[in-house]
């Protein structure tokens, strides 16, 4: 049954009279054997006999019938009739105020309200009080009652179940010494008392449960003083060990797929690659996983090597493959051209320059990354620049004092020996520093020759699938590309597949279509004894093969022209002509 502790009487008389108020009883509060402390309407209609043009009284006789149900000792539920001739239901519930006289509750009930035979209305009454009790004492969540000045009133069985605790701790006792004593570590009841409206929060338990606790304050008639505070306890422990374990196993979840995503990104990065090598997969490996921070990356490695490739699958790697991917050859732009090109210029800022003005190459590459290829050639004026905007991510425009702040990550790639340029003083210590957060070096195609097949293989089919063919090479030919060395690498190997591919009229390749220069080669196999092709067709080939090559060796038209000792402009017509794209550390033909 729910347990009542230590109260006042104007606490003890607002309980009681609240509760029977609200389903239609009527209440009275004695005191010792004939007192009456309190007195609601209900009773009072219930105990006072209708007399024709007389104010209805309260019957002293009735009233002394119902209280002499104390003096019987009675606690059960018993019906009287009164001296008019009706009849009402009475419980009696005796209690003692902790050591203060003798006090007892009577709850009223008028027999005539109901239907139906006597033994029905009193089974009915029966059951609407056991139902009413029953359902304070078994409600599923705890029930914690305290009067205005924070003592505690009643607890239910749920409480006891939730919190462990026995009513027996608790009953008469302050909120204040509760938390003090560490019982619980907050209480609802206080801050409802402070803040006059109910209250809703987390409570932690010595025992370490944690409860779900809503405080709802009782005031008088008035609304000004507050004198319950009734509050519903629920046990949430389980519900945050599993809002924990949800949370765990989101974030496992998580990693998971962030580990699916970066195997993702490796094998994709491997199949373009396209490699076997252990130092190779090795190197695949650390940019896959460095490419998810903003760190400044330094690749180094030989002409031809990938570095190219690489940078761009680390940006798509990345949390920027989204923004630009801009490519600067450092050794293809004329040093005059490069700080404009770079940086992008106002208005009028220069002769000759646009009246529009122009965004550089690093604006357009904000939020995104920067490949700075063969940063070796850069001249020491733009490199004292470059490291002024890695160091306070800004830059000004030529011709302009306004300062842009920029969003950019930076990749350099050199095929040079960097601790010469830097002891040469053609490159500043400083700044490799500031580029060389995270090195990594590519080793070249002759310490990998397991891959050269696959390479060749990788190569073949993109051309087939370009023009619809389906070429391939005779087993003699797969002999002598896999031998070379490779000095030019991947580039080189790329630029030998496509020429045959190209040169030969037949499905199968044969040695006939593979470069004079390559070693292992018959010294019948020269084009001035080659029967199936024209005059016109051999000369397309010399210069196709001329062209290429110095465009693998020198990297920039401007740079080929002047060492085949022809135009810029012819070495662009016949690329175009001859279907020569430019040099590039893509592995892609």
């Amino acid at each position: 049954m729910l347990e009542i502790g230590k109260r006042t009487g104007e606490v003890m008389e607002h309980l009681c009279l609240t509760v029977v108020q609200n389903v239609q009883f009527g209440a009275i509060l004695l005191e010792g054997e004939g007192k009456v402390l309190a007195m609601d309407e209900g009773a009072r209609k219930a105990l006072s006999p209708e007399e024709k043009g007389k104010e209805r009284t309260v019957s002293l006789k009735d009233l002394a019938m119902v209280t002499a149900a104390a003096g019987q000792g009675k606690s059960g539920f018993e019906p009287i009739t009164l001296t008019d001739g009706r009849r009402i239901m009475v419980q009696a519930f005796p209690f003692d105020d902790r050591g203060k006289s003798q006090r007892t509750v009577f709850l009223l009930f008028r027999v005539d309200d109901f239907e139906g035979s006597e033994t029905g209305e009193t089974d009915s009454f029966k059951r609407v009080l056991g139902d009413f009790a029953a359902i304070l004492e078994n409600t599923y969540d705890g029930l914690y009652i305290t009067d205005g000045k924070a003592n505690t009133v009643a607890v239910n069985k749920a409480y006891e179940r939730i919190t462990g605790i026995k009513r027996e701790e608790l009953l008469g006792k302050n909120m204040k010494d509760l938390v003090s004593s560490g019982v619980i570590d907050r209480s609802v009841s206080i801050e409802v008392l402070q803040k006059k409206r109910p209250i809703t929060i987390m409570q932690e338990l010595r025992s370490g449960k944690k409860m779900l606790v809503t405080g709802t304050p009782v005031f008088d008639k008035k609304k000004a003083r507050i004198l319950l505070v009734v509050t519903n306890v629920r046990d949430i422990t389980e519900l945050i060990e599993l809002k924990s374990k949800l949370h765990e196993r989101t974030l496992e979840a998580s990693r998971y797929l962030a580990e699916l995503d970066k195997l993702k990104t490796f094998n994709e990065g491997r199949s373009r690659l396209v490699t076997n090598n252990a130092k190779m997969l090795q190197v695949l490996e650390t940019a896959i996983r460095v490419a998810q921070y903003d760190s400044n990356i330094f690749i180094t490695g030989e002409s031809g090597a990938g570095k190219g490739l690489l940078a761009r699958l680390i940006h798509e790697a990345s949390g920027r493959k989204e923004q630009p991917f801009i490519k600067i050859n450092c050794a293809g732009i004329p040093e005059e051209l490069f700080e404009s090109e770079l940086f992008g210029y106002e208005p009028g800022a220069f002769s000759g320059a646009s009246t529009k003005g122009k965004r550089g190459l690093l604006e357009l590459a904000t939020g995104g990354t920067l490949f700075l290829d063969e940063i070796g050639d850069m001249s020491l004026k733009l490199q004292s620049k470059l490291l002024h905007v890695i160091e306070e991510k800004e830059m000004t425009r030529l011709g302009s004092t306004k300062t842009v702040k920029l969003d950019v990550r930076i990749i350099a790639a050199t095929n040079q020996d960097v601790a010469s340029l830097i002891s040469g003083r053609r490159f500043r210590q400083d700044l490799y520093f500031r580029l060389n957060t995270i090195a990594v070096a590519i080793p070249p195609l002759r310490e990998r020759p397991e891959d050269i097949l696959a390479l060749v293989n990788h190569f073949i089919q993109l051309l087939n699938e370009r023009y619809g063919s389906r070429k391939s090479f005779t087993p003699k030919a797969m002999q002598i590309l896999t031998s070379h060395s490779y000095p030019g690498n991947v580039r080189e190997l790329s630029n030998i597949v496509e020429q045959a591919f190209l040169v030969s009229k037949e499905e199968l390749m044969g040695l006939d279509a593979l470069p004079l220069a390559l070693p292992g080669l018959p010294e019948t196999a020269t084009m001035e004894m080659d029967e199936n092709r024209s005059f016109d067709e051999m000369m397309q080939m010399m210069e196709y093969r001329l062209i290429k090559r110095a465009m693998e060796k020198y990297g920039s038209t401007h740079k080929a022209a002047r060492n085949l000792k022809i135009s810029q402009s012819t070495v662009v017509r016949k690329m175009k002509k001859l279907n020569i794209r430019s040099s590039t550390d893509e592995y892609v033909p």
